[in-house]
């Protein structure tokens, strides 16, 4: 019976990470996969993922830094393998986009989606988890990288987005 107790108290612990942090989970999902298809794959892998690691989950680390750590090498892991991202990316290179054709983007979100595609694996971690309101500190825990390195990405990244949407 305590087997059987143990995996009623992972599963209750399971179902609260996910309501606690679902939202910032299909955002990464939708950051990573364009159609509405590959963004409900994508989460699902995630998902599974983190159930997957949640008993090597050892606390070094808050459990919204270790999620986000998963989520995104997961994201970036499907993203590589993934033949649809693939096909997308050989459709992108033979589309001209929006900004070298004079028209504008329709809204606030094709404007992200596209700037987002366009971005480096890591600049778009910096990028997502700030948008997820993450300290610099955090973002630098999850991304591997020192903190002075992500204030220096999300200049250089605002100033790419100024010179692409607002000055160009």
């Amino acid at each position: 019976m305590p087997e059987l107790t143990d995996r009623a108290t992972d599963e209750a612990a399971f179902a609260r990470l996910l309501e606690s942090h679902g939202a910032a989970l299909r955002r990464i999902s939708r950051a990573y996969a364009r159609t509405a298809a590959d963004q409900e794959d994508l989460h699902q892998e995630i998902c599974l993922q983190l159930w997957r690691s949640l008993p090597s989950f050892q606390g070094k680390s808050a459990i919204g830094t270790w999620l986000y750590r998963v989520a995104l090498n997961t994201a970036l892991s499907w993203q590589r393998t993934s033949r649809r991202r693939k096909q997308h990316d050989e459709a992108l290179a033979h589309e001209p986009s929006p900004s070298s054709t004079g028209e504008t983007p329709r809204d606030e979100k094709s404007i992200l989606e596209e700037f987002l595609s366009a971005l480096a694996p890591v600049d778009r971690i910096v990028l997502v988890l700030y948008m997820e309101a993450l300290t610099i500190e955090e973002i630098a825990d999850v991304a591997g990288v020192s903190p002075g390195a992500v204030s220096v990405r999300l200049h250089r990244i605002r100033k790419h987005f100024t010179d692409r949407y607002l000055n160009g």
